[in-house]
């Protein structure tokens, strides 16, 4: 049976909402999603490369037929799994163009769709997005050397673009300490449950996740411990008169912090429901300064969503 006591759910669009954002900035587009690749080998002396149009995150593992596709490329030095894991999803180029400038003879334009196939991980307390392998679907005209030096380019930029997603290990609940977290990529979402400390590693097998953009879940347990930390602050607040008797959804806030901003936690007069809002936020390195993202987005957890 399943177990969590807080999961942070995002969806594709939510990922996508902060690539587009990050595509529409000249400054951001000029510096991340084109350049110049000098080569020097096998008669191809650089390659001007740009991505045409915003990558789209496809919240999927690889299906076997793309993981053992003889065109997948792993850079050297690289091992690719043997199979896909539950942790991995899809980032799709849908065009990239590409101008290979040769030592001797005319410049050979080329235009390649790929499919990057990426995996989420923890490391020291950090949750990171990084490239794994990438597919080049249906290419034609390109020499075997050719593909190899674009998959390479496709693998490094868009493992850079990834790394500029600053998503939470989890939700931080003043005076809560919670596990590791769990991750799957499953139903179209990402997904990463954490269980207070006490309560061990948690368990995510089998879970329905609800289908909204980015959402929070938290369950009884942690459901439980902030109202009992929290109930002192509730009836002062009732006893002073400060809720409107005909008002039933009075809410007292209370801050959250941990890599989502402006986030506030509300436990409301129907307990033991929780409401809570924050900002999402993708940032890439842009020279020397960093450009912030937002996507704004709404959050709600409720103890009649969870297990």
């Amino acid at each position: 049976m399943s177990s969590y006591d807080v999961a942070l759910v995002l969806d594709a669009g939510t990922l996508n909402q902060g690539m587009a954002q990050l595509y529409a900035n000249a400054q951001a587009k000029q510096k991340l999603f084109q350049g110049v690749q000098d080569v020097g080998q096998m008669g191809i002396t650089s390659v001007n490369w740009s991505i045409d149009a915003v990558p789209q995150f496809v919240l999927a593992p690889p299906t076997l037929t793309q993981w053992n596709d003889k065109n997948t490329f792993v850079p050297s030095g690289q091992t690719k799994p043997k199979d896909p894991t539950d942790q991995m999803f899809q980032v799709q180029l849908a065009s990239v163009s590409t101008t290979f400038n040769m030592q001797s003879g005319p410049p050979s334009p080329l235009t390649f769709s790929f499919t990057l196939f990426a995996q989420v991980t923890v490391s020291n307390n950090q949750i990171q997005l990084g490239s794994v392998a990438v597919l080049p679907i249906n290419p034609t005209g390109a020499t075997e050397f050719m593909l190899q030096v674009i998959c390479g380019i496709v693998y490094t930029k868009v493992q850079a673009l990834l790394q500029g997603y600053q998503i939470p290990p989890s939700i931080t609940v003043e005076g809560q300490s919670f596990t590791p977290p769990v991750m799957t990529v499953t139903g179209a979402h990402l997904v990463l449950a954490s269980n207070l400390v006490a309560n061990g590693t948690p368990d995510i097998s089998g879970v329905q996740w609800p289908q909204q953009a980015l959402g929070v879940l938290v369950g009884r347990k942690l459901l439980t411990a902030l109202v009992a930390q929290y109930s002192g602050a509730i009836v002062q607040k009732m006893d002073a008169a400060q809720v409107n008797a005909s008002d039933s959804n009075w809410t007292g806030s209370y801050s959250l912090d941990g890599g989502i901003s402006n986030a506030s936690i509300a436990v409301a007069s129907t307990l033991p429901n929780i409401n809570i809002t924050a900002t999402f936020a993708a940032t890439a390195s842009v020279g020397v300064s960093w450009w912030l993202v937002p996507a704004a987005c709404a959050l709600e957890a409720a103890s009649n969503l969870l297990p």
